[in-house]
């Protein structure tokens, strides 16, 4: 019997980088940007699932990942964010302009919480419900920007990268996983 060593996984969502994916027929991917104030991240995965109903009773099952959706809130999010993740036009005046035609741009999403490393490498975000309201007496509110979209496959089908750096073996650091977005290369595990 193999004893699995177990540790707790302390919550904490550090950061969220991305990258302009600038080929989605080669894969690669532009320059990391940071945004250092993430509220919260939920992923959610989709699936395509089938049953198999024989003799009264089911007789096979069939579940596929087919992409991963993505909610999150942050504490800002900048000009230069919304025109890369929406596909928005900066205006002369340095506003930004939003039209019906804008598509949002594919990226790659990744986020840092606890010893979890993570990369969506393919995902179309779209604006959260955006909300504005007078403050009323003795009371203090936030303004908080959500977001949402789907995380999509790569053409091998590849979704999503996560490292725990808890893992033996493991020599990646938050620096080196986030300095730029690659494909994972697999290795081959013998049982």
């Amino acid at each position: 019997m193999t004893i699995l060593n177990e540790k707790p996984q302390k919550l904490s969502l550090k950061r969220i980088h991305y990258a302009l994916m600038t080929n989605e027929h080669t894969e690669t991917w532009g320059e990391v940007k940071t945004l250092t104030m993430p509220i919260s991240m939920t992923l959610t995965p989709n699936f395509s699932e089938a049953h198999l109903d024989a003799g009264d009773r089911v007789v096979d099952q069939e579940a596929q990942l087919d992409s991963i959706t993505i909610a999150g809130e942050t504490a800002d999010l900048p000009t230069d964010v919304l025109v890369d993740w929406y596909g928005h036009k900066k205006s002369a005046e340095g506003g930004i302009i939003t039209n019906a035609n804008d598509t949002p741009n594919p990226i790659a999403i990744g986020f840092e919480s606890g010893t979890k490393l993570v990369w969506l490498l393919k995902a179309k975000l779209k604006l959260g419900e955006e909300t504005n309201s007078t403050r009323k007496k003795g009371e203090t509110g936030y303004k908080v920007y959500p977001f949402g979209g789907e995380a999509l496959p790569l053409i091998d089908g590849v979704i999503k990268h996560t490292v725990d750096t808890r893992d033996a073996g493991v020599t990646v650091t938050a620096e080196t996983f986030f300095d730029s977005v690659a494909k994972p290369s697999e290795t081959v595990v013998t049982p």
